[in-house]
């Protein structure tokens, strides 16, 4: 019946456009150009009326007949209903296909994959790069303070929360819907690791993160991660400084905009700030990134261990010593130094 409906609208279309019967084959305004561009891009931006989509997309070729689309739209009572966003039009759509298409708004998805470990400026960046949106914008929104009470983060910002992960957005995604899209997610991932929100208060959950996101930045391989979460969890314990490199350099490369140094000096270890966990004790104030699913779950459920102390014993594969008195430590450091 729809087909039978679309030919006598389409015989409609001929008389009412060419003002006579014999204006050619009854399916010829709803058939696409000869000079059709092919697979290509179209953008309904919000508030564009049905004469306006019509006309550029007879403009830019994807159908034969602006007037053809707005009665049939008009017909077919979906004057208001074409969705907006970005779509991506297969070569040879008839004008019956591409009405369908922008009526049920399947929009042209950007893949886009946020590795482990990223800050919030260097997320807004890759999804900038990828036309989802602007990365001013994305800061300003995770920072957003209607926002943060609207998903119940404490702190000044969604840094921490914003799961790394395979992601597919239109492009123009509104800051705040993928803001929403990727915390949901983060949550999501967590229940999935039997671990639930609702167990924690939001200033422990918050915490936990922020350790998460210190290890996320420390470990290398995947079966040492608890085992640096349990050196910094005994060290928070006896309140002992972290001693966190990943926090100077995260004070290095975001505070001061400083390139990612290849080591650390002593002088470096004094810079002020209070995410310099080698200057002021317990955590930093806020999550240095965004963590992935082994950095969560060592955090969580760090190894029980008496570890106070960790070196790196194999720079290749970033393989640690874990140590638990100051001596070891420095036996371990002396080895370390004669094996290179």
């Amino acid at each position: 019946m729809r087909y039978l409906l679309r030919v006598l609208i389409t015989a409609l279309l001929v008389l009412t456009v060419s003002g006579a019967a014999a204006g050619g084959a009854a399916l010829y305004y709803s058939k696409a150009p000869d000079t059709s561009p092919g697979d290509a891009f179209f953008r309904v931006r919000p508030g564009d009326s049905l004469g306006i989509i019509a006309e550029q997309l007879e403009n830019r070729g994807f159908i034969r007949s602006a007037l053809a689309l707005r009665l049939y739209a008009r017909i077919m009572k979906t004057d208001d209903d074409l969705q907006t966003g970005y779509y991506s039009l297969p070569p040879g759509a008839s004008m019956f296909e591409v009405h369908d298409i922008l009526l049920t708004g399947k929009q042209f998805l950007v893949q886009v994959t946020i590795p482990e470990g990223l800050t919030l400026r260097r997320i807004a960046q890759i999804l900038e790069e990828k036309g989802i949106l602007i990365a001013d914008d994305f800061i300003a929104a995770a920072q957003s303070r209607s926002l943060l009470d609207e998903l119940g983060i404490p702190g000044e910002s969604l840094q921490g929360y914003l799961y790394p992960d395979t992601y597919r957005m239109p492009l123009d995604t509104p800051p705040e819907s993928a803001l929403r899209h990727m915390v949901g997610t983060f949550f999501g991932k967590l229940e999935e690791s039997g671990i639930r929100r609702e167990d924690f208060a939001p200033e422990e959950l918050h915490e936990t993160v922020i350790l998460a996101s210190i290890v996320e930045r420390e470990y290398r391989l995947p079966e040492e991660a608890p085992l640096i979460a349990s050196v910094f969890k005994n060290r928070l314990e006896i309140r002992m400084p972290l001693q966190s490199c990943a926090t100077v350099v995260y004070v290095l490369t975001e505070e001061m905009d400083r390139p990612h140094p290849e080591f650390l000096t002593y002088r470096d270890l004094e810079v002020s700030s209070d995410f310099n966990t080698y200057q002021h004790y317990g955590l930093p104030p806020a999550p240095i990134c965004n963590p992935g699913r082994t950095a969560l779950k060592s955090a969580f459920s760090p190894a029980d261990t008496d570890y106070l102390y960790f070196l790196v014993e194999d720079p290749e594969i970033g393989r640690h010593r874990f140590t638990t008195t100051l001596s070891e430590h420095n036996q371990a450091k002396q080895l370390y130094i004669k094996g290179r």
